[in-house]
């Protein structure tokens, strides 16, 4: 069985895609193919059947997710994404349909702060949930917030696009208010050349220098572009009310 859809590969191998109204676009943003292996991975190993996303864009992730679970009629995928059918012209809509897969998926058009109170008002309990939306700090953190909430036991999340500063430090507040652990087993590693790797790492020091001090960089970025980290949530935590440590 292959590890991807071939709709999927397709879009990988043409960087293209084609939208609801038949329109062939750029994909300028998107998982690689390798992270999208690691989604379906978590998912199948997780049995995971509801699942959520923030910044559903041109519907790698979306694929990756609802393709990685058992056939079950629970099976649902939240997609958050105020852009879906203007900017993006509706082309994550258009993959699922062609791999089959649009049963599963439901679209939350808009912004996440406002969409995922929604499901917290439904009682909603999620087995798993991948951050890609807006990347700044305070976006991000608020994604974050809103999903350990709804977010059961013993679930994973996925954090895209950790080499960006905002995200590091997102990450530093996980692990030092909420109840998390980094899973390594999902680590996208060694599959790019050395070369790409240090055009790469060169590129992001003239961006943003403090990466020279990134322990993400160096544990997770070695011979790898890949900005994918995992996370599972060991129980729901609460820190006292006036608990903080700097982060």
């Amino acid at each position: 069985m292959t590890k991807l859809p071939l709709e999927l590969l397709d879009l990988y191998k043409t960087g293209t895609i084609i939208d609801k109204n038949g329109n062939e676009r750029q994909v300028d943003s998107s998982i690689s193919e390798a992270e999208a292996e690691i989604l379906v991975q978590v998912v199948k190993e997780l049995k995971a059947r509801k699942t959520l996303e923030t910044g559903v864009a041109f519907g790698a992730s979306a694929c990756a997710i609802c393709f990685g679970k058992d056939i079950c009629n629970e099976n649902i995928h939240y997609g958050v994404d105020p852009n879906q059918n203007d900017f993006y012209g509706g082309a994550a809509l258009a993959l699922l349909d062609r791999v089959k897969l649009s049963h599963q998926f439901k679209l939350l058009e808009g912004p996440s702060h406002i969409m995922l109170p929604q499901l917290l008002n439904d009682n909603i309990k999620i087995d798993f949930a991948f951050i890609d939306g807006w990347h700044t700090f305070d976006y991000t953190l608020i994604d974050f917030f809103l999903i350990d909430k709804l977010l059961s036991p013993g679930g994973i999340v996925a954090f895209h696009d950790m080499q960006g500063l905002s995200k590091q430090k997102v990450l530093n507040f996980v692990l030092s208010h909420r109840r998390y652990k980094i899973e390594k087993k999902y680590r996208v590693v060694g599959n790019e050349r050395l070369m790409k790797t240090i055009k790469f790492f060169v590129w992001r020091l003239i961006k943003e220098p403090r990466l020279l001090f990134s322990w993400f960089h160096w544990n997770y970025q070695l011979r790898n572009s890949s900005g994918l980290i995992v996370l599972r949530k060991i129980e729901d935590y609460e820190p006292n009310f006036d608990y903080f440590s700097n982060f």
